[in-house]
């Protein structure tokens, strides 16, 4: 997967140097104008379409976990009223940490037993 990336990388930066040399090439004095899109444009496309597009599927993906066949007989989580309660995976990520977390300061002595992190 990190090697797409880089690809997909290479050819969007080869897209644009191509686009700058065609526009110097095209050009017929000094004094014309380069047609290329600035750093600002070429960094927003970047931010926009090539990262941020990208990222947000990959967290709606993980917006249906429980939908989503698993290698575990684990059961879902259930909220108060019984219905499923469905948790992203970056959630149960954090909740892992943080529990980790807990339980480490609570073996040093660091924290009380009653006390929730």
């Amino acid at each position: 997967m990190p090697v797409l990336v880089l690809v997909n990388h290479y050819f969007w930066f080869r897209h644009f140097s191509n686009a700058q040399s065609r526009s110097y090439a095209a050009m017929n004095s000094v004094y014309d104008q380069p047609d290329i899109p600035s750093f600002t444009e070429i960094a927003s496309f970047f931010g926009l379409c090539v990262w941020f597009v990208p990222f947000a599927l990959f967290v709606s993906l993980s917006a249906s976990d429980n939908v989503l066949p698993t290698i575990g007989s684990e059961q879902p989580s259930h909220d108060s009223d019984g219905k499923n309660k469905r948790q992203s995976i970056v959630k149960l990520g954090v909740d892992h940490i943080l529990s980790g977390i807990g339980e480490v300061s609570r073996i040093a002595g660091w924290k009380k037993p009653e006390d929730r992190f």
